[in-house]
């Protein structure tokens, strides 16, 4: 017969063991309380109430928000960090996420995301230690304010991501107006030839027409111009692997916004006036990426005595990470192109084993070239993932101890994949809490 396992007796099993069980159920667990209920049964044999779950969790999260609050990170020096809000049951939580190391500097519930709140949030997250050399925001019109009434003197980079997926919805809704006057040519065309009318074919059929061609004509020219204004935002050309210049990108941006501009639509126009009011906005990463450069470029001259045999390094770097950035946007077209070039880059590699640390140092320096808030809305939506399962809280204070364990939990995990595998936010930005676990430092050790 099956050997039956017994389950631990209540002298046994300890109250620190229970409570571990129970936030680590929550975080990384995910679970709700009454889930939490049934582990705890099948598990160990114990029953514990809805409200002996919610005051565990609530005071774990007042102990995360009183380390959370002495947590030191000035190691991160000066810092580009990332700024968004996300709702819960109509509360903003605002987010401030270091984006190299992944690590949430701030995570508030506020009672708005006006100008003077976004300020005050600013001023506190560097009253931690951080100095904040720039940011990377959307296109919302608090921002700027919020700067001015805190009085930050910081470089802005509006987020290209929101940018670009604005402009796929443009030519979508073209499309889709183009479309529809094409099923109502296709409509009269029926019409007339059940009966031939020639006030139909005069005042509607011909006037349809000319709208289904100039709409068509329309989404071509703004889906070939939305192209040339994505490649004006890249960082580095996937053709070349040349690190593109401000000049250049600029020069292409406006050629870009006239051409549009031309475009007899208001969709078109409307979007245009929208990206002239953020077009000095939109290239500070190259700034701050040509700042990193030149000491890399000084430190690559001591193995490369040649401007041209230091170009042609980075660029065989730069071009593998461009690919390799695409493959992982999803362009699988890319993937053969990558692994050409990935064989390149490691032959040379294998020639010249001093290189290695220079090509991982640029793909560093690539990586950190902030253009988009894409790590603050990967941080929302794996929050949000977490805040499903919990529906409803009690008060905004609850809420905010919920959101501090979420914030710890994050900071001390460590990642076990991707480019920051093996390593926790904390731990990569060198920020030391003293422990690995954080359970341990909001006060539930393991067991001895």
């Amino acid at each position: 017969p099956p050997k039956v396992r017994s389950l631990p007796t209540p002298d046994k099993l300890s109250e620190q063991r229970l409570q571990r069980t129970v936030l680590t159920a929550a975080f990384p667990g995910k679970m709700a309380i009454r889930p939490m209920q049934e582990v705890l049964g099948e598990a160990f044999g114990q029953s514990r109430s809805i409200g002996w779950i919610s005051e565990l969790l609530s005071e774990a999260g007042e102990c995360a928000g009183q380390v959370l609050a002495q947590v030191d990170t000035s190691p991160l020096g000066p810092a580009i960090v990332l700024r968004d809000e996300t709702f819960f049951q109509n509360q903003p939580l605002l987010l401030v996420v270091e984006p190299v190391s992944a690590s949430i500097l701030f995570a508030q519930v506020l009672p708005d995301r006006q100008a003077d709140t976004w300020g005050l949030a600013l001023l506190m997250t560097q009253d931690q230690g951080v100095t904040l050399a720039g940011v990377v925001e959307d296109m919302a019109s608090m921002y700027d304010k919020s700067l001015v009434q805190a009085e930050l003197d910081l470089a802005v980079q509006k987020d290209v991501w929101h940018l670009e997926r604005e402009g796929k919805q443009v030519k979508q809704d073209l499309e889709r107006m183009a479309l529809r006057a094409t099923r109502k040519v296709a409509q009269l065309e029926k019409q007339l030839l059940k009966q031939w009318d020639d006030t139909l074919f005069a005042e509607h059929y011909i006037p349809t027409v000319a709208k289904e061609n100039r709409l068509y004509e329309q989404h071509d020219q703004f889906s070939c111009w939305l192209e040339h204004l994505c490649d004006a935002l890249e960082v580095v050309d996937w053709r070349s692997g040349e690190i593109r210049d401000r000049a250049i990108n600029e020069w292409l941006l406006v050629e870009t916004l006239t051409a549009m501009a031309e475009i007899d639509h208001p969709r078109v126009q409307k979007w245009v006036k929208s990206l002239r009011r953020h077009q000095k906005q939109l290239f500070t990463y190259l700034d701050w990426l040509a700042a990193s450069l030149q000491p890399y470029e000084a430190e690559l001259a001591l193995y490369l005595d040649t401007p041209e045999e230091r170009n042609q390094f980075m660029r065989r770097v730069a071009r593998c990470w461009r690919l390799g950035q695409g493959v992982i946007n999803g362009h699988k077209g890319l993937r053969s192109l990558l692994e050409l070039a990935q064989q390149d880059l490691e032959a040379l590699l294998a020639s010249a084993p001093q290189f290695s640390p220079l090509a991982n140092l640029l793909i560093e320096l690539l990586d950190a070239a902030a253009r988009t808030s894409s790590m603050i809305e990967n941080i929302n939506g794996l929050l949000k993932q977490f805040l499903h399962n919990r529906r409803a809280f009690r008060n905004s204070e609850t809420l905010q101890n919920y959101l501090n364990l979420f914030t710890l939990w994050h900071n001390m995990r460590v990642f076990a994949r991707g480019k920051r595998q093996g390593m926790s936010p904390y731990q990569r930005a060198g920020i030391d809490v003293g422990t690995d676990d954080w359970l341990s430092l909001i006060g539930y050790p393991e067991a001895a």
